[in-house]
């Protein structure tokens, strides 16, 4: 008499990870991979693990989305017809046969109208700057022509010194005062 039988040592045997039904006559009903003792079936074996069956609804889902956008931009896509039909009747059209070239010289250009150019601003005159009279400034280092307080504090710098460094406005931010030997005096800040 045939017996239908199931591994039950998951795991460790491939036939029961596959729930896969074995059908024998003998007494013992061991399994013949493992060796283990099997189980006896009497209805139908388990459906198989629920993974399979979320991938298949997944992947069924996928494609009936992929198919229903491409339906809807091919058709929306597509547009109107009437409106291109009505397009194409509003060209005109003009058999070969009646176009006539235009000769060159009986094409005359329309003469240019001349507009006034507007006049040129006059430059504003370089207004002289407040330490010209008493040093040169190159953006980063004044040089002293003759004795003057140096800008932004109460230093009295004679003629020769450089105080060089960073300047805002015309006056010291944070300033080194070189004498007019080259020996450095001090670092200066804005008072």
């Amino acid at each position: 008499m045939e017996r239908r039988a199931m591994c039950k040592n998951v795991g460790v045997c491939s036939r029961a990870n596959k729930v896969q039904i074995i059908t024998d006559d003998d007494q013992e009903l061991k399994c013949p991979e493992c060796g283990e003792e099997m189980e006896l079936v009497t209805t139908t074996p388990p459906p198989p693990p629920p993974g399979n069956r979320l991938k298949m609804i997944a992947i069924a889902a996928v494609a009936i989305a992929a198919i229903g956008g491409g339906a809807y931009f091919g058709l929306s896509s597509g547009g109107d017809n009437s409106k291109k039909a009505v397009a194409k009747d509003t060209v005109a059209t003009q058999p070969a046969d009646t176009i006539k070239p235009v000769a060159k010289d009986s094409v005359k250009a329309e003469p240019k109208v001349d507009e006034p150019k507007p006049e040129p601003k006059p430059e504003p005159k370089p207004t002289p700057k407040p330490w010209s009279s008493y040093a040169s400034f190159d953006g980063s280092t004044m040089t002293f022509k003759k004795a003057h307080r140096i800008p932004g504090t109460s230093r009295v710098a004679q003629p020769g010194d450089k105080v060089q460094g960073k300047w805002v406005d015309g006056e010291v931010n944070l300033v080194r005062w070189y004498h007019a030997d080259g020996s450095p005096s001090e670092t200066l800040t804005h008072e």
